[in-house]
């Protein structure tokens, strides 16, 4: 039995919190057979990405809306004992999930994942969501470990801009007030085995190394919320900047 108290009570003064053994070991085998399956499923192009490698081959980088393309991740997700962090954080009894991915991180082309705040993505009034990111593989600082600017919260949701990399990814733009400030928290490194679960809140700044090893650095992620509201202007705004910048690409 977990202690959901003492969860929440670290992720409330870290803004992040470590689940050992999230998953078992028999369940990680069957959620890889599935990636194997949706690896070779026609996805929406919004929801599949690919890196080149030095052989100008396509390398799956990420896959997106995963829950929508698989019946076993909608169930696997869904029937994740993550209410009780939902109701300790936000003493909301109900939770909404979304955002599933995978996102690959494949040898020595895994690209690196700028630092961000998830509800510049999500656009909830109150940010009152979680995301579960839970490691296919052991990730450490070599094969693309994440990162945490611990208690960095208290900012607030920062300024995003495009970042180019990644199809639809923002990153925090770099201001001079931004780099002042982030100087206060420190920055920590996260090494996980498979099947441990990361969690953190929706305005922790954060993001991830690249992959250069000769190993995969796999995790799928989604995200949960209590029943906040979508701040439909700046879900309308961060939409247009998007679209402004994805069409100077073309």
């Amino acid at each position: 039995m977990r202690d959901y108290k003492k969860i929440v009570e670290t992720l409330t003064n870290n803004n992040f919190v470590i689940i050992k053994n999230f998953f078992t070991q028999n369940t990680l085998r069957i959620i890889k057979s599935e990636i194997k399956k949706l690896e070779k499923k026609d996805l929406n192009k919004r929801d599949k990405h690919y890196v080149l490698n030095d052989k100008n081959q396509n390398v799956l980088s990420s896959m997106h809306n995963i829950h929508l393309y698989s019946k076993f991740y909608k169930d696997l997700i869904s029937e994740c004992d993550l209410k009780h962090v939902i109701l300790e954080r936000y003493g909301s009894r109900s939770k909404r999930i979304f955002n599933a991915s995978l996102f690959a991180k494949p040898k020595s082309y895994g690209l690196p994942t700028k630092i961000h705040q998830d509800n510049a993505f999500f656009n909830l009034e109150n940010a009152e969501a979680l995301t579960c990111w839970v490691a296919l593989d052991s990730s450490n600082k070599r094969n693309g470990s994440l990162f945490y600017y611990k208690g960095s919260s208290e900012l607030g949701l920062q300024n995003h801009i495009p970042e180019g990399n990644l199809g639809a990814s923002m990153t925090i733009e770099q201001s001079t007030s931004f780099l002042k400030n982030i100087k206060k928290y420190k920055k920590i490194y996260i090494d996980v085995k498979p099947g441990d679960c990361v969690i953190h809140d929706a305005l922790v700044v954060h993001g991830s190394e690249g992959n250069k090893s000769s190993t995969n650095r796999r995790a799928i992620n989604f995200s949960i919320s209590s029943l906040d509201k979508v701040d439909k202007i700046k879900l309308k705004i961060y939409k247009d900047k998007l679209r402004k910048f994805l069409n100077k690409k073309k």
